[in-house]
């Protein structure tokens, strides 16, 4: 299915929510649209069970099977349908106005019964030439996993295949190892985006000094806005990942340590490179601004050499210009041309000036 591409912006003023409780129900976001699809996977080593659930309701015998299951929830425009899975899973309802809140920062929160987490899933638009994030959330129990996509597609389609085929870990371990293949999934995607901008850069880099097409600043500018955003979204996934590392929950074994903590360094790596991407854009920057203002005063510098040779050739021509009745040479048969000879020699001298003072 395709997705929508919204227009991304960093800064968005929000007024759905003025003036409600704080635990209101409202969609915030701009990709809203069509029905909320809920899908089911229920796996154990040797077993395996998918389809697709028809209400909210049949969510509830599995928040005590004793396999493991994730029911993924696509779309989050209908808050009623998202209220009535609430319910049926147990999850507090400001957990549920955060999941529709799209613009909800990435955060990690324990509550007792439930780890809940956000995140964004990032893609890069070739056609727009810029990064598109998707909100997404993740409520995880004991033996299961609830995410939250903001719109229909399926970005998590490789876990969905291990999963399948009984390959990997991911069948042998519990909800907690599938929560950290899903954010991994992300983080993996974060390096799939950078690798993007990353060319786009190294593009402009090439151009600063070959070409000089008006864009060039634009498309600078449009590159320094995807980093700092990208920089919104990785610095609080660091604070998500390092809580998970550390946190005492029963619900993240001693087995799963080691990924989340493998999972930290891959989310420092993002960082680490947005940090070089946004430094290297900078430098470019500059560097663009120096050669831009090199061209203009080259040309300034040829402006101001014409304008030096051709000063004394109009006060010349201004001089036997005058309507006098007794000038010299006025009425010469060779004056046009000793006035010519002296013109030329005048342009010659000071070219000659200019060039031992190298000027030109």
């Amino acid at each position: 299915m395709t997705r929508k591409t919204p227009r991304r912006t960093l800064y968005r003023r929000r007024s759905e929510k003025a003036g409600l409780p704080p635990d209101s129900l409202v969609y915030v976001g701009d990709r809203g649209g069509g029905q909320v699809a809920m899908t089911l996977i229920d796996y154990q080593e040797d077993t395996y069970t998918e389809r697709a659930l028809e209400s909210p309701g049949q969510c509830s015998p599995y928040r005590q099977s004793p396999s493991t299951t994730w029911i993924n929830v696509e779309g989050l425009s209908q808050p009623r349908q998202l209220e009535a899975l609430g319910t049926a899973m147990g999850v507090h309802s400001l957990v549920l106005e955060d999941i529709l809140n799209t613009e909800q920062r990435p955060k990690f929160e324990d509550f007792d019964d439930y780890l809940f987490v956000v995140a964004k899933f990032l893609e890069f638009d070739h056609k727009a030439g810029t990064v598109v994030p998707e909100h997404l959330a993740l409520v995880l129990g004991r033996n299961y996993l609830v995410s939250f996509q903001e719109v229909p597609g399926d970005p998590f389609e490789p876990v969905r295949s291990r999963i399948r085929a009984g390959a990997g870990r991911v069948r042998k371990m519990g909800a907690d190892f599938l929560l950290y293949s899903l954010l991994d999934m992300a983080v993996d995607q974060y390096l799939v985006v950078l690798d993007q901008v990353g060319e786009r850069i190294e593009a402009l880099d090439h151009q600063i000094l070959t070409s000089q097409r008006p864009r060039i600043m634009a498309e600078m500018y449009a590159l320094m806005r995807d980093l700092l955003f990208l920089s919104k979204v990785v610095g609080p996934l660091r604070e998500v990942v390092n809580g998970l590392r550390h946190t005492s929950s029963a619900l993240i074994s001693d087995a799963c340590a080691p990924f989340f903590r493998d999972l930290h360094d891959h989310v420092a790596h993002v960082s680490d490179r947005i940090e070089t991407y946004r430094d290297l854009l900078s430098g470019m920057l500059d560097l663009h601004l120096t050669t831009v203002s090199n061209r203009t005063n080259t040309v300034m510098k040829i402006i101001a050499v014409f304008s030096s040779v051709f000063l004394p050739l109009t006060f010349i021509t201004g001089l036997f210009g005058m309507n006098f009745e007794s000038m010299p040479l006025l009425h010469s048969r060779e004056g046009f041309a000793i006035v010519v000879g002296c013109m030329v020699a005048v342009v010659a001298l000071m070219l000659a000036v200019f060039r031992l003072w190298r000027w030109i």
